[in-house]
Formats: structure tokens, C-alpha cells, sequence
């Protein structure tokens, strides 16, 4: 966690653009926005933004402030895998729910414990307003689940998905932090005060992980000779050229 990494100049430019972008995925997404979502992603997609708020936000995604902290956490080689923007469930009473991101991949859990020791998908998640945040287990993408974060996270053996946790660690954010996590961690959003966050997700530079990053969502050459560092998407535009 970096508390205050951007300062509120920083991201007004921003709030401004993933807003108008949240209003128009509202209207296009009406239905499953009012039955159960909590995020949108593809946001720097070419028919999703205009091409200077696409030019602006894959130069705050490639800027140095950003890369410096990516490549102390994957110096070999990140990629960049997607963007995604999270917001309050419409039913206010909807509950949030433990899990990790590989458990919604087609995998067995063989597959699922292979990963969380070869594979590495980094969420580095920008608050833009005040919110509860996340709620996290420590260590767990490290290992597998105990007996009973499993029970919960997959709603087994009388359990609910949005029980709590013993281990659980509550992350509050204020507009301006920067929180890293991986996607492999036991894991919930905590719903409330209006939560509007922007995750930049990175990969390794791994076939396999980067065959789920969108090529309609990277930069053109253009767009590239205008970020400070591209090393990111320059890894995925590489990967998702290159025959399987």
C-alpha cells in the first residue's frame, strides 16, 4: 500500500475521463448493471474512448511513476493484461464474496494450485474517491486455502461466500492510494460511500496469461511513441503477435 501516491491533480484529468466512460458503460450495460455488477473493464478499448482520452490513459498506465513500482514487483518482464473500474453494486443490498481471480478461469484445482506457484497477475488499484476498500488474506497467494477459507470461498459445507474470515485484513483507501495485490489472494471488495476505483492489471510476460489481454485494448504505434514507458504493452503487442 502507498498511501498518497497521487495527489488530487494528479487524477482529476482521469476522474474525468473514467467517469464519462462509467456513464456510457452504464447505459450500454443497463441490465447487468442493475442485476449484480461491481465492475467494468476493457476501458482503454478503441470503441470505448475517444482517441485522446485513450492516448491519456495509456500514458498514466505507462507513465514512469507507475513502471517503477511494476518493475520492482516483476522486473523480468510485465505485461499488461487489462484495466477495470469498480464501482457499488445498484442492489444495495448485495453481498460482496471471497475469491480468487483464477477460480473464475475453466481450471481443476490441480490447475488453480499450479498457478498460484507460476504465474503472477498484479492488480495495482488507484482509489478516486474515499471508500471502504478491499479486504484481504495475507500470504495467500503464496499457498493454498485452510479448510475453512475454502468452505467460504466456494460457499461449501454450510458456508456463505461473504463470511468472514479470521484472517482477513481490512484496506481502506483515500483518493490517491495505490494498492498492490495479486489477483491469486484470497480476496473481497467492500462495498459503500460510492467506491469508484481504476486497477491497472499486469501479468507476466507469459503466453498464456497475456493470451486474456484484448488487442483492441493496447496501443497503436502512435500512441506508443507517446508514453514514457511502453515496456508493458510492448511485451503483450509482442506476445499477441506471435503465433501460439
Amino acid at each position: 500500500m502507498l498511501r498518497n501516491f497521487y495527489s488530487q491533480g494528479q487524477l482529476q484529468s482521469l476522474l474525468v475521463i473514467l467517469q464519462a466512460f462509467h456513464q456510457k458503460w452504464v447505459v450500454d450495460n443497463s441490465d447487468v448493471y442493475h442485476r449484480r455488477a461491481i465492475n467494468s473493464a476493457d476501458i482503454t478499448h478503441a470503441k470505448t474512448l475517444d482517441n485522446a482520452q485513450r492516448r491519456e490513459l495509456f500514458a498514466f498506465i505507462g507513465s514512469h511513476k507507475l513502471t517503477d513500482i511494476l518493475l520492482q514487483i516483476l522486473p523480468e518482464a510485465p505485461a499488461f493484461m487489462n484495466s477495470q473500474l469498480f464501482f457499488d453494486p445498484f442492489n444495495g443490498e448485495q453481498k460482496n464474496y471471497w475469491h480468487r481471480d483464477i477460480q473464475f478461469n475453466p481450471l481443476s484445482i490441480e490447475q488453480q494450485q499450479a498457478m498460484l506457484r507460476s504465474s503472477n497477475v498484479i492488480h495495482f488499484r488507484i482509489a478516486l474517491k474515499p471508500e471502504r476498500g478491499l479486504e484481504l488474506v495475507p500470504g495467500t497467494h503464496l499457498r493454498w486455502d485452510t479448510a475453512e477459507e475454502y468452505a467460504v470461498r466456494t460457499g461449501a459445507a454450510g458456508h456463505s461466500y461473504c463470511d468472514d474470515l479470521v484472517e482477513g485484513k481490512k484496506i481502506p483507501l483515500q483518493p490517491g492510494d495505490l494498492l498492490i495485490f495479486s489477483a491469486n489472494m484470497i480476496h473481497r471488495g467492500l462495498y459503500g460511500m460510492d467506491r469508484f476505483a481504476f486497477d491497472c492489471i499486469f501479468c507476466d510476460a507469459d503466453p498464456q496469461l497475456v493470451a486474456f489481454a484484448n488487442s483492441d485494448c493496447l496501443p497503436d504505434v502512435t500512441q506508443l511513441g507517446a508514453i514514457e514507458n511502453p515496456l508493458a504493452f510492448n511485451n503483450s503487442i509482442e506476445l499477441k503477435r506471435s503465433p501460439a
